[in-house]
């Protein structure tokens, strides 16, 4: 077996400021009005230098979505007990990454995050209930979509308000009440 490519630690760096660049600069000012010379401009890269890592701003977008679903799910990869021991990396996630999550979710723009936190949470929702007796006469889409509705709205809605429960709070309220009233 072959040892994967180590990946250089200049381009690493580079994409790191990239991202710090862009993310910052969505939270200054609407997607619409962020330039590929804004972005290289406060990387401090050269303009080509970008897109050599990403197309344009919205594959730096999606990549910088992409990167945190992955990361966020694979934190709550574990199989858990219960949805209390399920919620509690994601909100830790939720917590260390404050910046982007509040970023992502204030700008109107970024609505396409929203949708894709969505379908994540969706997915891993449906994968661990669908064996569940007391859903077995429900439709699992509909099942995990109302699950994950309601989750995303309440992460939102504890970001948005910059974190008033510490993420473990809100972790075991959030599991009590599926558990209280849906699971």
């Amino acid at each position: 077996m072959e040892k994967p490519a180590k990946v250089d630690r200049r381009i690493l760096r580079t994409r790191d400021a990239i991202t710090k660049a862009f993310l910052a600069l969505v939270s200054e000012k609407d997607l619409d009005h962020i330039t590929i010379n804004d972005i290289a401009d406060r990387a401090n890269v050269n303009r080509g230098t970008l897109y050599l890592h990403y197309a344009d701003k919205y594959d730096l977008l999606d990549q910088c979505i992409k990167d945190h679903l992955d990361k966020m799910l694979a934190a709550c990869a574990a199989e858990a007990i219960n949805p209390i021991d399920d919620l509690k990396p994601m909100f830790s996630y939720f917590e260390a990454n404050f910046s982007f999550f509040y970023t992502m979710l204030s700008n109107q723009k970024t609505s396409v995050f929203r949708e894709r936190l969505l379908q994540s949470i969706a997915a891993g929702t449906k994968a661990k209930i669908g064996a569940q007796a007391s859903l077995q006469n429900m439709d699992l889409e509909l099942v995990a979509r109302f699950l994950a509705s309601a989750f995303v709205g309440t992460a939102e809605w504890w970001i948005l308000n910059r974190m008033p429960l510490s993420a473990e709070l809100a972790a075991k309220q959030v599991g009590e009440l599926f558990e209280k009233y849906v699971l």
